[in-house]
């Protein structure tokens, strides 16, 4: 049976009609059933695909997070100073992303630097 002919079958009979192509009530719910099952798999794998592509990045991302980490200190320092100290050719707006495993985990705080001609920035320092 088709999706189509499902379709059109639950279409009628929600209309009072008598189901079209012969089929019973039982044959209609196996139809969905398999849909239903199909629609599983698929969700299933796309999770599987996603669950892989992450742990791809966040393997990608370890070295850059251990090397920002290994720079900072009881100084705070900002965005731009850890990457220039760790020598990465990263933007600076990924630093808070980067480092937000730390921060959560208390091993790095962040704090309000003053930075001449810039005003206050972001800092990061040990916990």
């Amino acid at each position: 049976m088709t999706n189509r002919e499902l379709y059109k079958a639950v279409i009628a009979h929600i209309n009072g009609e008598a189901l079209p192509y012969g089929l019973t009530e039982d044959e209609l719910r196996e139809g969905f059933e398999g849909l239903i099952a199909k629609l599983d798999a698929t969700n299933e794998k796309r999770k599987a695909a996603s669950a892989l592509k992450a742990a791809e990045k966040q393997a990608e991302k370890a070295p850059i997070r251990e090397a920002l980490f290994a720079v900072i200190s009881d100084e705070a320092k900002t965005a731009t100073e850890l990457i220039e100290a760790a020598g990465l050719d990263i933007k600076p707006a990924s630093v808070p992303s980067l480092l937000k495993p730390f921060v959560e985990s208390g091993e790095v705080a962040k704090v309000d630097v003053k930075v001449k001609g810039k005003g206050t920035q972001r800092g990061y320092v040990l916990g």
